[in-house]
């Protein structure tokens, strides 16, 4: 496409979920809309990968059942085919040990995990988003096991390891929209990527990729164009930012003295480690799902569900939370995960069809914790000191997805 005096009402920044969402319902709505992706697909962190047959999300990925991810997906006609997680046992890992839920736990342990998680659907969660996850289980599990056991489901749910500064009411409202079903997608969500993206096409959205934003221009305080990385511009009155808020300071000129300043220091943006792994066939098809309950490690299998490969190949993930560290050494943390694979799945290695490990992912822009009642860096989309400009994501309140 040519830019030269070319205008549009409205330019997404980002072409991840976030930005192909907001194009499809304005695009909708009847505004000339453009969407500006700096890498040359369309995605993010959705995008799925092939590699010998077997197709490999960023990590693992999954969408709760009465979540707001599912209901908008609906509500624009873009619901991808999927398969829900079995709701059957779990592993915990302890000291290099697997301890199967329930059947490692005493009667008392059993006794008290069943009643923590079949009433956690009746947890106000609204009224301890200003205590720390820590403190709510310390004062509310007796057994350690079990509570190790639930503070390892808070972090599944919330990629969070901090658990003295999360938000005990945002982790529990995670988790009590991941006991309503836990969805994986059929074929990788690159699919739910193409549905937004023909369907934003299709009402009228222009995109552009290989070619993302330099600089969102301002004027006496008004939005008034884009500047591309090509040195191209973009006249447009309404931004909408679909990136982080360390990514938006660096479009805007000025931004030390805006409100998105402080949005990007108080940020606490969340990393992991991520091994991706198809296997002919799993050594041990039981194990299922596994969390480490004395470190930060989660083990899934999403094929079964879902199929994941064109080839028969079955996919797993395994994951290393980082919290907010983005400087681990790469290697220390492929090791911890490949040895989280020897424990569960010995022999795993000679059934290997494809592999990719990918470090220090970036998996959410901020965590929620009690500094901010669980809430997000900033209550709405409105950037209230540039009119015309507005942010998305999962770390904009009214902006999370489920």
């Amino acid at each position: 496409m040519t830019f030269h005096n070319k205008s549009f009402d409205i330019a997404v920044i980002g072409g991840g979920l976030t930005g192909l969402t907001a194009a499809v319902y304005l695009a909708r709505a009847g505004k000339s809309v453009i969407v500006l992706e700096k890498e040359n697909q369309l995605g993010g962190l959705a995008q799925t990968v092939k590699l010998n047959g077997a197709l490999f999300n960023l990590g693992p990925h999954a969408m709760y059942e009465g979540g707001a991810a599912l209901r908008i997906l609906n509500e624009l006609g873009c619901l991808p085919e999927g398969g829900y997680a079995s709701k059957g046992s779990m592993i915990g890992i302890i000291r290099e040990k697997i301890v199967e839920v329930p059947k490692d736990l005493t009667s008392a342990e059993s006794r008290e995990w069943s009643s923590l998680m079949g009433g956690i659907g009746q947890i106000n969660a609204e009224s301890i988003r200003s205590i720390s996850l820590q403190q709510w289980a310390d004062d509310n599990i007796l057994h350690e096991r079990v509570r190790l056991l639930f503070l390892a489901m808070c972090r599944q749910w919330t990629y969070c390891d901090a658990m003295d500064l999360m938000s005990a009411g945002f982790a529990i409202r995670q988790g009590q929209l991941a006991g309503n079903g836990v969805r994986y997608v059929e074929g990788g969500w690159q699919s739910v990527v193409n549905n937004l993206r023909d369907a934003a096409i299709h009402a009228g959205a222009s995109f552009v990729t290989g070619n993302g934003a330099q600089q969102i221009q301002i004027k006496n305080g008004l939005v008034h164009g884009v500047e591309l990385s090509d040195g191209k511009e973009v006249k447009v009155s309404v931004v909408i930012a679909a990136i982080g808020p360390h990514e938006l300071c660096r479009l805007l000129p000025g931004a030390d003295g805006l409100s998105i300043s402080r949005w990007k220091a108080q940020a606490r943006p969340l990393y992991a480690a991520c091994l991706d792994v198809a296997l002919r066939h799993f050594p041990y098809p039981e194990r299922v799902f596994a969390l480490g309950l004395d470190a930060p490690l989660y083990f899934s299998k999403h094929s079964g569900p879902v199929k994941l490969s064109d080839n028969g190949a079955l996919v797993l993930h395994a994951m290393r939370y980082n919290g907010n560290d983005n400087r681990r050494d790469a290697q220390a943390d492929k090791k911890a995960l490949t040895d989280l694979l020897d424990l569960l799945e010995p022999g795993w290695e000679k059934e290997v069809v494809a592999i990719r490990f990918s470090p220090n992912v970036l998996v959410g822009h901020d965590s929620r914790t009690i500094h901010q009642n669980g809430n997000g860096l900033t209550p709405s989309p409105v950037v209230p000191d540039v009119h015309g400009l507005f942010v998305a994501g999962d770390w904009v309140e009214a902006m999370r997805y489920g």
